[in-house]
C-alpha cells in the first residue's frame, strides 16, 4: 500500500484483496475489489491501472494501461460506514507467454471540505497487485549464484526464474550454508523485510542483498 499526503487527519479506509491472480481470458479473468470506509466522511475514489516491471536490482518501472482492464465504476464515491464493490477485468491480450504484473491503484480524490478550516489532509492510495497468469503457467525457479558482497557481512543472491508464472518469494525460506558447514535460515518477516520487491518476474533475473547473521562467516562456497 502507498500512501501519499496531500495536505485534517483522518481514519484509514480498507482495500482488499491486495494481491490477486487473474487468467488472460474467461471467467476468471475478473475479480471484486473491496473499499470498507471507515472514516467520518464520504470518500471520493478513482481508479488507475499500470504496468510493472523490476529489473535485477529490485528497481520498479510503471507504465499507464488503463485500456488492459474494464473498471467498473472506474470513479465513485464511498459514503462512512458503507463498502463499495469494484469490478476488476483484465481485457488485455488473450494470449500471454509469460505472466503480466499490474498495480491497479484505488486512489482517494482530495476534495476541498470548507468546514475542515486549514490543515493537513491525508489522502491515502491504495496498490493493488494483480497477476494476469498464463493457464498451465509453472515457476522455474532457480539459484545462480551465492556470493559475498561488496559490502562486508552482506551476501548476493541471484535468482532466476526461466518460467512463464511469476516467482512471489514472501513465504519462502531460505537456508544458507557456508564453507565451514555453518547454517543460516531466513524466513517469514525477518525475510520479507530483508527483500526488495520480493518476486522474480517470470523469465526474470533478481539480485538480492543479505544481510549474514552474527557468527554466520563468509566463507565460500555459499
Amino acid at each position: 500500500a502507498a500512501m501519499s499526503i496531500v495536505g485534517t487527519p483522518a481514519q484509514a479506509h480498507r482495500v482488499y484483496p491486495m494481491s490477486y491472480e487473474l487468467t488472460p481470458a474467461g471467467s476468471g479473468a475478473a475479480t471484486v475489489l473491496r473499499v470498507d470506509n471507515t472514516t467520518e466522511r464520504p470518500l471520493t475514489l478513482e481508479v488507475t491501472v499500470e504496468k510493472r516491471s523490476w529489473d535485477e536490482r529490485g528497481n520498479e518501472t510503471r507504465i499507464p494501461a488503463d485500456d488492459d482492464f474494464l473498471i467498473l465504476p472506474p470513479q465513485m464515491i464511498v459514503e462512512p460506514g458503507k463498502t463499495q464493490a469494484i469490478r476488476v477485468q483484465y481485457v488485455g491480450a488473450p494470449t500471454l507467454d509469460q505472466t503480466a504484473m499490474y498495480v491497479v491503484g484505488v486512489n482517494q480524490v482530495p476534495v476541498a471540505d470548507p468546514t475542515a478550516g486549514t490543515g493537513v489532509q491525508f489522502v491515502i492510495n491504495f496498490g493493488t497487485a494483480a497477476y494476469v497468469v498464463p493457464a498451465g503457467a509453472k515457476t522455474e525457479l532457480k539459484i545462480a549464484s551465492v556470493t559475498a558482497a561488496a559490502e562486508p557481512g552482506k551476501m548476493e543472491v541471484v535468482l532466476e526464474n526461466t518460467g512463464a508464472r511469476y516467482a512471489p518469494l514472501g513465504n519462502t525460506t531460505w537456508t544458507f550454508t557456508n564453507g565451514a558447514g555453518q547454517k543460516m535460515e531466513l524466513s517469514g518477516d525477518p525475510l520479507r523485510e530483508r527483500l526488495v520487491a520480493s518476486v522474480v518476474p517470470s523469465g526474470g533475473r533478481r539480485i538480492f542483498i543479505v544481510p549474514a547473521s552474527e557468527g554466520f562467516a563468509l566463507t565460500a562456497p555459499i
